[in-house]
């Protein structure tokens, strides 16, 4: 939803209050990426334990 107004608060508002709005929005991205990111690590490493586990 922050990336559809996104455009909208970069025209019209001024710029300290346009410049806050890109942090939150970098903010929430990071927010997001973050715990996906680490998910994707996790899987990889019991995947990777797991086949360590299976050729001994």
């Amino acid at each position: 939803m922050m990336a559809v107004f996104t455009p909208y608060m970069l025209r019209t508002e001024p710029t300290w209050q346009a410049a806050a709005w890109l942090v939150m929005l970098t903010a929430t991205v990071t927010g997001l990426a973050t715990p996906i990111r680490a998910e994707l690590l996790f899987r990889g490493l019991e995947r990777d334990s797991r086949s360590a586990v299976a050729e001994t």
